[in-house]
């Protein structure tokens, strides 16, 4: 359901503009391209216009999902209020916040961890403190879980941290839209440096032989002892047996292109979804090293892993906010609750399970969570305040179909 202070609000700040294809000559203006103040007026009334037009077009469609959303919630038996939600108040724009919130709450590896911590064990980062803000949500959700009021938790705390870390640009800025994506990646970055008390860059030596280096051997590191992945690459070339291209590198995401991945469930249709992200990997091939005495013939390259995480996070990344339903689809065909990221990396001892704890969607400029409760066994739906039990993952994926969301951000969990 999309509320009144979530995707209407969203959508009614969004700036639209139109890209030209490269210069062109425009006859209106003089021999200095100067312009008059007729003309400009005019411009200016043409684009007020167009604004306009633009925003109408959006508050429709964003009506018609809410609309849908509203009905599919009522068709679902016995869909009740469980969980708590998060606020977003009219002119917040904390959707992208707010998801994040409650796919970390729902790893629950990481909240019994965090919240185990208490606040005067850790570097405060920023002024407020983001690792303190997120601490303060937590216990709410805490307490609120026991509340049979489920009254929704303010997330103003953590905005306000996040953008006092940015006071020079429009980076997570109060009343201003960002990408849940990044968002996960600054909140990590805090957790790093404030339970380590370094920065990410602050890397292990680099080998000899090897570019690059891994980010943090350090076990009371939340973000790193969970989510990240210390990746070792080589190429072994299949022509000439030369090894080559070492590189190794800390990632917390495993980014897949969403037009890659439903174009390779099209010519493999039986394939899993870990299978298919092995497959798209395969796809990247570079040149047999012949500055290293490579033959030049194109190889895949191979991951390894030494350590998996515990949490396993994919980012999906689109063309486009709104993409057609067809494509919408057929990306969500590709999509399993369960992987084997053995299949993805070497290294590992096989049968490295992971079930999908947590999906982060989007339509247009407007976010939401589908997160998996084990107390109810059944898929629930976050949009801000409004918290309802959908049912099982057929019924995610059509709500997802139906209402041209757009998955983003996937969280798999170990199973062990």
């Amino acid at each position: 359901m999309v509320s009144s202070t979530g995707a209407i609000e969203d959508a009614m700040d969004v700036t639209f503009v139109v890209l030209g294809t490269g210069p062109a000559i425009n006859p209106h203006l003089g021999d200095n391209g100067t312009k008059t103040l007729r003309q400009l007026h005019a411009e200016q009334d043409d684009e007020e216009r167009f604004q306009a037009d633009l925003k109408q077009a959006v508050l429709q469609s964003l009506a018609s999902f809410g609309l849908f959303l509203t009905m599919a919630i009522k068709n679902i038996s016995g869909a009740d209020m469980v969980g708590t939600g998060l606020k977003n108040e009219v002119g917040e724009y904390n959707c992208f916040l707010n998801v994040i919130i409650q796919s970390l709450w729902h790893l629950r590896r990481f909240r019994n961890e965090f919240l185990a911590r208490s606040t005067s064990e850790h570097v405060h980062v920023g002024v407020p403190c983001v690792v303190c803000a997120l601490y303060e949500i937590f216990t709410a959700l805490s307490m609120a879980s026991t509340d049979t009021r489920r009254e929704a938790v303010a997330p103003s705390s953590l905005r306000i941290a996040l953008s006092k870390l940015y006071p020079d640009s429009n980076f997570f800025q109060e009343a201003q839209m960002n990408d849940a994506s990044e968002v996960l990646g600054v909140i990590f970055d805090c957790l790093h440096r404030s339970f380590t008390s370094s920065s990410i860059s602050d890397t292990v030596p680099v080998e000899s032989n090897c570019m690059g280096s891994w980010d943090c051997g350090n076990s009371i590191c939340l973000a790193h002892s969970l989510f990240g992945m210390d990746v070792f690459e080589r190429m072994n070339c299949y022509d000439c047996g030369l090894e080559s291209r070492h590189l190794k590198y800390t990632s917390f995401f495993h980014n897949i292109n969403a037009s890659a991945l439903r174009t390779m469930k099209v010519m493999c249709a039986e394939s899993s979804f870990d299978e298919l992200l092995n497959l798209v990997e395969m796809n990247h091939q570079l040149a047999c090293d012949p500055k290293g005495g490579g033959c030049g013939e194109f190889n895949h390259i191979h991951h390894i892993l030494s350590t998996p995480p515990h949490v396993f996070t994919t980012v999906l990344g689109w063309q486009n906010t709104c993409e057609s339903a067809d494509d919408i689809t057929a990306t969500l065909a590709a999509l399993n609750t369960e992987i084997d990221i053995s299949v993805l990396y070497r290294g590992l001892d096989p049968n490295n399970r992971y079930c999908l704890v947590s999906v982060v969607c989007y339509y247009g400029q407007h976010y939401h969570c589908f997160a998996y409760s084990h107390e109810h066994a059944q898929w629930v739906m976050y949009d801000d305040g409004t918290v309802k039990v959908i049912g099982g993952w057929d019924n995610v994926l059509t709500m997802c179909e139906r209402g041209h969301l757009q998955p983003q951000v996937l969280f798999f969990e170990a199973v062990n």
